[in-house]
């Protein structure tokens, strides 16, 4: 089986750069096309069934210690780590969900099977409970995209997803009390991009929240993302990324905050924190690609820096109003964000595992995360 997957990722990729991996929405902006689909569910396939290389072998494995990953994560054992397994998994079911009638759609179902059995996720779950480090394993970044796992799978009309998320459940009750517990006591964060994001594992944790109708979890973390964020204006877009960020640490509470205020309250906050954004001229500045020549290792982390960006911005078309950014601005954001694409496009798909094993997922979020 995964050497099936593995020959027949590599053979799609070689195939499918010629392919068309986006069509348009009526204002310009790329979206995701069936053939896209079927690129970014062959790649995510092949490394969700992948156990190595692992970052296990390299970091957390004691001399001495014959477990491979599969032993200790059967859910989440491939992509190189845990967290990357994690949000493969949710790109899967977000292609299968929008998709359904993709070829891959057979092969999807049967690994999404065969991750969330009860035996699987239970032992996935004692991990946590045996693991030294307890419940902040994998937290907030990890933890945060099973949340979001958890949430579409609620949300797909679909009778294997239902069962799916029922063994699934001790796994992400887990995640959100960790959340709840978490934000409750933390008084002050920092911006980042990286896996230590606040603003990530809330917005994640407020979709989740609302989902399963969480209310403490959702007081919480409402509550937490006003006294970390609330306040905070001129957010430094222009200086981002910082150090290898692989996230836009702005862009994320822009996404996050409009999850937490109305409509009139966010449109205040958003142009005190980001005023850029809404001139065409500085907006042009404001989302600006910093390009590399060389797009493995941690350059990579540009890629999905400029990915991240893209996701953010959809989210804040879509709670911002109508016509609310006049139609230079609304072009160049357009623009911009066609543009993070394809830029993002030129490392993936071209058999450099430190990119593919979580750069996927990332392209599929980036287009189709909040449809």
């Amino acid at each position: 089986m995964l050497k099936f997957y593995s020959v027949l990722g590599a053979i799609f990729s070689a195939t499918m750069c010629f392919a068309q991996l986006v069509s348009f929405t009526q204002d310009g902006r790329y979206t995701l096309s069936s053939e896209g689909a079927s690129y970014f569910a062959n790649l995510s396939l092949d490394c969700t069934t992948k156990p190595a290389p692992h970052y296990y072998y390299n970091v957390l494995r004691q001399p001495g210690d014959t477990k491979t990953p599969t032993d200790i994560w059967p859910a989440f054992y491939g992509c190189y780590d845990w967290h990357s397994a994690v949000h493969n998994h949710w790109a899967l079911i977000k292609l299968l969900k929008t998709f359904p009638d993709i070829q891959e759609a057979a092969a999807i179902r049967a690994k999404l099977e065969e991750s969330f059995s009860e035996e699987n996720i239970l032992q996935e779950v004692r991990y946590f409970e045996n693991n030294r480090e307890q419940f902040v394993f994998e937290f907030p970044y990890g933890q945060g995209w099973l949340l979001k796992v958890a949430d579409e799978l609620a949300r797909w009309n679909d009778v294997d997803a239902a069962r799916w998320l029922q063994n699934l459940g001790p796994l992400h009750r887990l995640c959100a009390a960790v959340a709840q517990v978490v934000w409750k006591d933390v008084k002050e964060v920092k911006l980042s991009g990286s896996h230590d994001a606040t603003s990530l594992n809330l917005s994640f944790a407020i979709d989740y929240a609302r989902t399963f109708g969480d209310e403490d979890l959702l007081k919480v973390t409402l509550k937490a993302s006003k006294r970390y964020f609330g306040k905070m204006t001129a957010a430094p877009l222009r200086r981002e990324p910082f150090d290898y960020d692989f996230m836009s640490a702005s862009l994320l509470v822009t996404d996050l905050m409009r999850k937490v205020y109305t409509q009139d309250e966010y449109l205040k906050w958003v142009k005190g924190f980001a005023p850029g954004l809404f001139n065409a001229e500085s907006a042009i500045k404001d989302l600006h690609i910093k390009r590399s020549e060389k797009h493995d290792g941690y350059e990579s982390h540009w890629d999905g820096y400029h990915l991240n960006r893209i996701w953010c911005l959809n989210g804040m078309l879509k709670s911002l109003p109508q016509d609310y950014l006049n139609p230079a601005t609304k072009e160049v954001w357009v623009k911009s964000m066609n543009d993070m694409w394809d830029y993002a496009q030129e490392s993936i798909g071209k058999g450099n595992y430190d990119i593919d094993h979580w750069l996927s997922s990332f392209s599929v979020f980036a287009l189709i995360g909040y449809e």
